[in-house]
């Protein structure tokens, strides 16, 4: 298995060097693409990584830092597109079990239902036109209250 590694133009621990040949890490690449061309993706669960794995109809393993991503992976989860994995805090750091997160990367790629149910959820968001329809119904809604304003 291949590992792209994005760290948001943060710069990668040291103590993670040197990477195993399988990884490649980069500071930032365009998430939809890579997404697209993933078989799993592994994140924090913020809201953009959830809409845009689903987006892209792949399943997920999700690591939730905070509560609001927590409640975004239950949801994923819920849906069958996902496996949490527990973050604990040791000694002030966030830490997760590296068999833990082994075993649910294994069991999402393994079983197709988690892909099937991603593709099924994007699908249903694609169908709603993304960000062109959302702009056309901005510029409308925009052109709609210029009219009734107008005196």
């Amino acid at each position: 298995m291949h590992v792209v590694l994005t760290t948001g133009h943060h710069p990668l621990p040291k103590s993670l060097l040197p990477l195993p040949a399988n990884f490649r890490h980069e500071a930032y690449l365009p998430g939809l693409q890579m997404a697209k061309r993933a078989d799993l993706l592994i994140h924090h669960g913020g809201y953009g990584p959830c809409q845009t794995g689903l987006y892209a109809g792949k399943p997920a393993v999700i690591l939730p830092t905070y509560s609001e991503r927590l409640s975004n992976a239950r949801r994923m989860e819920a849906a069958g597109a996902a496996l949490i994995v527990s973050v604990r805090r040791v000694g002030g750091k966030k830490q997760v079990e590296s068999e833990e997160l082994r075993a649910a990367v294994k069991r999402v790629i393994a079983d197709p239902v988690f892909s099937a149910n991603a593709r099924r959820l994007g699908e249903k968001l694609r169908s709603y036109g993304g960000p062109p329809r959302a702009a056309r119904l901005i510029e409308e809604f925009s052109q709609q209250a210029l009219i009734l304003e107008a005196p």
